[in-house]
């Protein structure tokens, strides 16, 4: 069984799940902004609920096997401490730790959904609201410890997810100021 574990193309395979658990994870982040836009009604609305949990849910799984193969990879094998506890990587440490909170916020948001309706939404929200650094930590981890991020279509892909996120997150706050401004001028008037 070991023999036949170690001779897997573990290094190939956390690269393609690593790669892909972040396109998923931007797919569900998208999916996730525009769920909050105004278009976003009746069955649409619940369609891109639904395909933003999907999205989310598998790229954190993916995630989770992005990880754990490390342990068996013969080219950079990781301890489970070094997976599970941040920090404590053998080579770069800072990136891999990111990598290791990156999922633990996944993780923790994946939860506070499924509790959302035992929870405060004030406290739901805020929770919620750690998406966005959890994007942003997962990236420069694929940036700064992804062995393929000095390759131009996975440079591409780091630049356009981050500029397509700040473009909707930069929408979503335009929208939200625009409806405050609206409502603000309907009491005084």
């Amino acid at each position: 069984m070991i023999d036949w574990l170690m001779s897997w193309p573990t290094w190939q395979m956390t690269r393609i799940f690593g790669i892909t658990a972040y396109l998923l994870l931007f797919g569900g982040m998208a999916l996730g902004m525009l769920y909050g836009y105004p278009f976003a009604k009746g069955p649409l609305k619940a369609e891109l609920y639904k395909w933003h949990m999907r999205l989310t849910q598998w790229g954190t799984l993916l995630a989770m096997f992005h990880a754990a193969i490390l342990v068996i990879d013969t080219y950079s094998p990781f301890t489970w401490k070094e997976l599970l506890i941040p920090f404590t990587a053998h080579e770069h440490p800072l990136w891999y730790g990111l990598g290791t909170l990156s999922l633990y916020g996944m993780f923790l948001l994946l939860l506070t959904t499924d509790l959302r309706p035992k929870l405060k939404k004030t406290f739901w929200l805020a929770i919620h609201m750690l998406s966005y650094p959890v994007f942003l930590t997962a990236m420069l981890h694929g940036v700064k410890a992804g062995t393929d991020s000095s390759h131009p279509l996975v440079q591409a892909m780091y630049i356009i997810t981050l500029a397509v996120t700040l473009a909707l997150f930069g929408g979503r706050m335009w929208l939200r100021g625009s409806a405050k401004s609206v409502q603000a001028a309907r009491r005084a008037g």
